[in-house]
């Protein structure tokens, strides 16, 4: 039987975003859903737009409340559906199959919390927020965003935002909400899925102060040695983070190093204890030859016995995932980084790369941002892949098109031992 998943938005003067907002909820294509829209009394025109949608929602008032989470709850009141998700005026729905991709995942009986990642938009770059799958670190700090996040109706109704805390505990009431419900033993999963888009000039875009409310509400009025150290660590990362200094040493480890130094260096061992410095994810009997452009390795996983050759471009800034036994030829060209042609701002977007086992890029060939090349697969000499290439397909040309399946079984490893390259 299929779930049924009810959406709440919450608002307030907001008519710059709200129809955005909630025409992403319509383009899903997942039928069984519910729309709930609560308006804070907006006084901007926010409330004629919805009234537009009103024959298309399930519920909806336009009244003043005490903020968005009372706002929330009210919206959770009236949920008929059997998971809640909460997208908030001017946030989007990643794909127009964002709500399938969950409510099809098979670990949507066995868990109470669905989470997943995000995008994050500023005025200049759109870039992939990472949601953490270790649910233990939430003894210390979030691990995914609220908006992306899917919670069982039966579950939320348990664990409403509690508004006693308001004052204690500011915009982090829902934090506070999730950590009550990890705190309560609630099953936790992470999926590896991009959820929402949102804004990062958003009421809670303060770090400092995102990290001092994080450790009121684990500590939940008490004090604990071990979350106060991890608050001073955290701080201090933070003021780092935002210094000239910390850009010069990031740029020297991660660009002049990787770049500059290490494809002249002969032996593949320095290297690649380097790179695994860079919590570079390498697997068994992988190989990376001289001269290959690196950006973002810290964000790279290389499965075992795959061979990158030399001239190669691998731009991870989105996140690069390559399999087992896969062999990249010589100057591949792997990006995950572009821009918004259409943004006035020339808009950053970042977007992750799947190469999956057994796959083969041709040399020269290049693949953009947002692809999935399937087991098996192979890309030909000089082909440009913008769309996901199926398991054993053969794809060639400007843009790449499938011209044949593979025909065969591989079980081969991709070895490389000969020295000094």
């Amino acid at each position: 039987m299929d779930c049924k998943v009810s959406v709440i938005t919450v608002v307030y003067n907001d008519v710059e975003h709200i129809r955005e907002t909630m025409e992403s909820f319509f383009s899903q294509t997942w039928e069984e859903k519910e729309y709930i829209v609560i308006d804070g009394g907006s006084t901007d025109g926010t409330a004629d737009i919805i009234r537009e949608y009103s024959d298309r929602l399930a519920y909806w008032c336009s009244e003043k409340d005490e903020g968005i989470y009372e706002a929330m709850n009210k919206g959770i009141s009236h949920a008929t559906g059997d998971w809640i998700n909460i997208l908030n005026s001017g946030d989007l729905y990643c794909d127009k199959d964002t709500l399938k991709n969950v409510m099809t995942s098979p670990e949507i009986e066995k868990e109470d919390v669905l989470y997943g990642n995000s995008i994050e938009e500023s005025d200049t770059v759109r870039k992939r927020i990472s949601a953490n799958e270790n649910v233990r670190l939430m003894d210390y700090c979030p691990v995914y965003r609220h908006g992306s996040s899917f919670v069982k109706t039966s579950v939320h109704r348990r664990f409403l935002f509690d508004l006693t805390k308001k004052k204690r505990f500011g915009y982090a009431l829902d934090w506070d909400m999730v950590y009550r419900t990890y705190k309560a033993d609630c099953k936790f999963k992470k999926l590896d899925l991009d959820i929402e888009i949102y804004k990062k000039d958003g009421i809670s875009n303060h770090p400092v102060k995102n990290l001092w409310y994080n450790y009121l509400v684990t500590s939940q009025n008490g004090f604990n040695f071990k979350k106060v150290i991890f608050l001073i660590k955290a701080v201090l990362m933070c003021v780092l983070k935002g210094s000239c200094f910390y850009k010069w040493v990031r740029a020297f480890f991660l660009e002049f190093m990787v770049n500059d130094v290490l494809p002249v260096i002969p032996f593949w061992s320095m290297r690649r204890s380097y790179l695994k410095f860079l919590k570079m994810k390498i697997g068994h009997g992988s190989f990376i030859m001289k001269k290959t452009y690196i950006m973002s390795a810290n964000q790279i996983k290389l499965g075992d016995f795959s061979h990158i050759n030399r001239g190669c471009f691998l731009d991870a800034r989105g996140k690069l995932e390559i399999g087992n036994n896969v062999s990249i030829s010589h100057n591949v060209n792997i990006v995950t980084g572009s821009h918004d042609i259409n943004s006035p701002d020339f808009l950053g977007v970042f977007k992750p790369i799947i190469i999956k086992d057994y796959a083969f890029l041709g040399v020269g060939s290049t693949v953009l941002q947002g692809v999935t090349i399937g087991r098996g697969a192979v890309v030909c000499a000089g082909a440009v892949v913008v769309d996901d290439v199926g398991d054993f397909d053969i794809v060639a040309g400007v843009p790449a098109r499938k011209i044949k399946k593979r025909e065969c079984t591989p079980k081969y490893h991709c070895s490389w031992n000969t020295p000094l390259t």
